[in-house]
């Protein structure tokens, strides 16, 4: 019995020393807490996705992750609880995510570094505000952003269509405008509505007359800025008798591809009377300079770019915004890219009831499998309606319009593995079409055509006689290494000593331009 006993108590013993190093080794794997953030400014996700997984946690959740919280603008952020080594950001799905990273720790913010399918990330320290919260316990600045102690103005350019705008700003509890959900706005007109501030204030808070709605708590950025509670974003604004509403883009992203056609219009008026005059620059130089209040970009060099819209009234007085673009090479693209979608009326958001018209995509990209190109056009009509659409080479597509009100139009492009994109474009079906058919365009041409030497019909690939989309897909399938019937010297189109994907591309301008 004796001996019995003491091998119970040893293997007691040993249990014990057993737990003892199981509950060491849990608590050395601690939990990470904190937030980490991607900045959405790039890549447009309609919500963010955030995957981690690695470490002692495993991971966060099954694919995609945990969808992230919005926190102003373009910032959206994921609270971190577990103890991981790598994330993924992505947008929802497998089809654009970025590549697998190293999980640095919180406080960070990831800014992608491309928009493709895959893409490395830049990581940097936030220093924005924090995730929207109730201002009841406002944060304590350390640095006024107003050093001169003065009364300024602050504006918000109210998209959102609230039936009126409040202000709340302070510095400390103690130290505010007055108390939530601070003071009435004054509506100036065209959306944008004013708060003349009493002294200076160093964090600011919009809203529609309550919590629903309000943004989130933000530091004011200095005298004189326009809040858009839309975008979230902020932009000096002028006094001048020169108002500009809006400076936009025909597309959302800001990192694009050469060859890509960019449409800006701006939203404009003065006070002072009198005509406007619209002068567009890109880093300086002028892309165009009339009354036309839109002008259109084709960017043939990779870079960064800043474009300009200086508008000036009679009485000369002047206002100014900027859009700040980065310009990558096309020449390399695995995956589809759409760069524009046009007609033969040649408008931007009117089309004519019962006239057939012209649609074309185009798209670059595709330089990986047989280096093709497919497409397909959805057409939704005002009553919702829609077509039944099939994948064809063609980027061409021909519809009439029967019915008066909004169509919307998508083209999908895809590449030989399936690798899909899309745009949706939105017309609106008249009996009379009323806008400017015709935007300036660059004072540079980017407008392509024909190059000609007596004899030869350089981009007539097919030797047809003729320039046309049948000439882009003989280049296609010859540099998949088709056996087709081609004639490489007028294939050449442009004229650089061989047949490049880059040919099918101006062509394709070509046709979508002449």
């Amino acid at each position: 019995m004796k001996t019995r006993a003491l091998k119970f108590l040893s293997l007691m013993l040993v249990m014990a020393v057993i737990t003892t190093c199981c509950v060491i080794a849990g608590a050395s794997a601690s939990a990470v807490t904190g937030k980490v953030y991607f900045d959405n400014s790039v890549t447009h996700f309609d919500t963010p996705y955030c995957y981690m997984w690695g470490g002692s946690s495993g991971a966060n959740k099954d694919w995609p992750g945990i969808a992230m919280t919005k926190v102003d603008g373009d910032i959206w952020s994921y609270d971190v609880n577990g103890d991981y080594t790598s994330i993924i950001f992505n947008k929802g799905s497998n089809e654009y995510q970025s590549n697998d990273l190293s999980f640095t720790g919180v406080g960070k913010v990831a800014k992608p570094n491309g928009s493709g399918n895959k893409f490395d990330v830049s990581w940097s320290n936030y220093q924005g505000g924090d995730d929207p919260t109730n201002p009841t316990n406002p944060t304590n600045p350390t640095n006024p952003t107003n050093p001169s102690g003065g009364a300024g103005s602050v504006f918000c350019q109210n998209d959102k269509n609230w039936t009126s705008v409040y202000c709340y700003m302070w510095n400390s509890e103690s130290d505010k405008n007055t108390n939530w959900p601070g003071e009435k706005m004054t509506d100036t007109g065209d959306g944008v509505w004013e708060y003349d501030y009493p002294k200076s204030f160093a964090n600011v808070i919009f809203n529609p007359g309550g919590d629903d709605g309000k943004t989130s708590d933000m530091t004011l950025p200095g005298d004189n800025y326009i809040y858009n509670n839309s975008t979230g974003k902020w932009e000096p604004y002028s006094t001048s008798p020169v108002k500009i509403t809006s400076l936009t883009a025909n597309l959302e992203e800001t990192t694009i591809y050469t060859g890509t056609s960019v449409t800006f219009t701006t939203v404009a008026k003065t006070t002072a009377g009198g005509n406007l005059t619209y002068k567009y620059s890109a880093n300086g130089a002028t892309l165009s300079e009339s009354s036309s209040a839109s002008c259109v970009w084709v960017p043939n060099t990779a870079g960064t770019y800043k474009i300009t819209v200086d508008v000036t009234d009679s009485s000369g007085n002047t206002n100014s915004r900027s859009l700040t673009y980065t310009v990558e090479n096309a020449g390399s693209l695995e995956g589809a890219y759409i760069r524009g979608f046009a007609n033969s009326l040649k408008t931007v958001s009117q089309i004519k009831k019962g006239t057939a018209i012209t649609f074309t995509t185009d798209a670059i990209g595709g330089n990986t499998g047989n280096g093709l190109l497919f497409y397909k056009i959805v057409v939704k009509a005002p009553d919702n309606s829609q077509n039944i659409a099939y994948y064809t080479k063609n980027n061409i597509y021909n519809y009439t319009p029967t019915q008066l009100g909004t169509y919307t139009f998508t083209a999908y492009v895809q590449n030989s593995y399936n690798t899909t994109v899309s745009r949706t474009y939105t017309y609106t079906s008249v009996d009379t079409i009323t806008e400017n058919t015709n935007p300036t365009n660059p004072t540079t041409p980017t407008n392509p055509t024909t190059p000609t030497t007596p004899g030869i019909l350089y981009g007539d690939a097919d030797d047809s006689g003729a320039v046309n989309i049948n000439d882009v897909t003989t280049i296609q399938m010859h540099l998949a290494h088709y056996n087709n019937a081609i004639n490489l010297g007028k294939a050449d189109y442009d004229r650089n000593g061989s047949v490049t994907i880059q040919d099918a591309n101006e062509i394709q301008k070509f046709l979508l331009f002449k």
